[in-house]
């Protein structure tokens, strides 16, 4: 989904999205095109253990397709957190309205 210049890859199979790379400002439309309209049916998996670096404007995407999934009568869970998104949904506070599965 993703071009071979880009900091970002995304991969998409029936209801799991697999992140890769920075989520910023510049890669974050491509992580939108992915989950809007949301993939598959029931619960959409955004696996995001091989995310390095997310800023406010890729937790907005994840907010906006959490938001989505519940308006849908779904669920959006983001999958095995890298560090970095562990921190910014944490600091952002939104940790108890996330739906977060940690590896392990």
């Amino acid at each position: 989904m993703s071009d071979a210049l880009s900091r970002l890859t995304i991969s998409v199979q029936d209801s799991v999205v697999v992140v890769a790379g920075d989520i910023d400002a510049h890669t974050c439309p491509e992580l939108t095109a992915a989950l809007d309209p949301l993939p598959g049916t029931g619960e959409v998996r955004v696996d995001t253990s091989a995310v390095g670096f997310i800023d406010s404007s890729g937790l907005r995407v994840l907010i906006s397709a959490h938001q989505a999934a519940e308006a849908a009568e779904r669920r959006l869970v983001i999958d095995q957190p890298s560090s970095a998104v562990v921190r910014l949904i944490e600091v952002s506070g939104l940790s108890g309205h996330l739906h977060v599965v940690e590896a392990g």
